[in-house]
């Protein structure tokens, strides 16, 4: 008996209180509605759009196109460098070598078209394999290919993990790099040399 009461108290009680409300669909018909409950109020604030908006790197210009002679001592290929503090950018290798230092390692240098240079010092440990690995500083891996050293513009750079593939290619190499560095961003590329 008390739920009947309950129920006949609420039937009741939305017959006796009506408010009216509109819905407008699709921005061109609208409909009444008879709502029992009453109308809230609805307040609409415009936000300007927060997303930082980047603007587009200069494109890179190649120095030579593709008409121009390549042999095995000029290079052709390229390094993106992503992540970094200048967003994304595509250089052109306008040279790169190989070249032997006194200290029983070698050193691939590219050179870009920006003017810029990157130098990868690494350490032969195993002839027979083409791959180097940045292995960190207390590393025990003297019998493996490594990376000793990254220089950008002769200005070493911190490496968070690496690896170079440089395989032999007729008269010269084609290498594949993949390096994460701690602050200049990601290089990645292929060049062949």
């Amino acid at each position: 008996m008390k739920t009947l009461k309950s129920i006949f108290f609420l039937i009741c009680l939305i017959l006796v209180s009506k408010s009216y409300s509109q819905v407008r669909i699709g921005g061109e018909a609208s409909i009444d509605i008879s709502i029992n409950i009453p109308i809230p109020d609805v307040a609409i604030e415009r936000r300007n759009d927060s997303r930082v908006v980047k603007k587009p790197s200069a494109p890179v210009i190649h120095n030579c196109n593709h008409l121009c002679s390549h042999n095995e001592n000029v290079s052709y290929g390229e390094i993106q460098n992503q992540n970094g503090p200048y967003g994304r950018q595509i250089y052109q290798v306008t040279q790169a070598r190989l070249e032997s230092n006194s200290l029983g390692s070698e050193s691939v240098i590219y050179q870009l078209n920006s003017g810029d240079v990157l130098e990868l010092i690494v350490v032969t440990a195993n002839i027979q394999d083409f791959n180097y690995h940045n292995y960190g500083e207390n590393c025990d891996c003297l019998q493996q290919n490594r990376i000793v050293k990254v220089l950008l513009n002769h200005q070493q750079i911190q490496l968070r993990d690496g690896s170079l593939s440089l395989q032999p290619k007729g008269n010269g190499f084609h290498s594949v790099i993949n390096l994460h560095t701690e602050f200049e961003g990601d290089f990645n590329g292929t060049v062949n040399f």
